[in-house]
């Protein structure tokens, strides 16, 4: 039994791709006749760095308290991609009160792209002093 299965270009989403030789280690490259651009087929099979679920994921773990290094190990994906994610969440956490008793707040920071782009996170959170009792 043959089944058939049509590529779409990431980029243009179109329908005329070719082969394009194999990458190095093993995976078919295509090339789509409409923009040019180069992809591998199966890329969502095997890298999981394209999922859809993954952005939900890595900012939980940032939340947790996890680092940057620890999420891109046990995600299995790399710091390039990783970072972009972190870098694109502008969400701002509006306080749930205006007086907070006791607040902790800690800071990391790291490279992006290059050694001259260093970046700042800070993050707090509330301790209730009234459940530490």
């Amino acid at each position: 039994m043959k089944i058939n299965i049509t590529l779409h270009c990431p980029d243009c989403q179109g329908t005329k791709i070719k082969r394009n030789a194999k990458k190095p280690y093993g995976k078919q490259n295509y090339l789509c006749k409409k923009c040019g651009r180069q992809f591998i087929g199966n890329h969502a099979l095997w890298y999981k760095g394209c999922h859809s679920s993954l952005k939900q994921k890595i900012l939980l773990m940032l939340v947790r308290g996890i680092g940057i290094r620890d999420t891109a190990e046990i995600e299995k994906i790399s710091i390039k991609k990783l970072l972009p994610v972190l870098l694109c969440f502008l969400h701002m956490i509006q306080p749930r009160r205006q007086y907070y008793d006791c607040l902790e707040a800690d800071e990391f920071w790291t490279y992006a792209e290059k050694k001259s782009a260093k970046l700042w996170f800070i993050y707090a959170c509330h301790r209730d002093r009234a459940a530490e009792s």
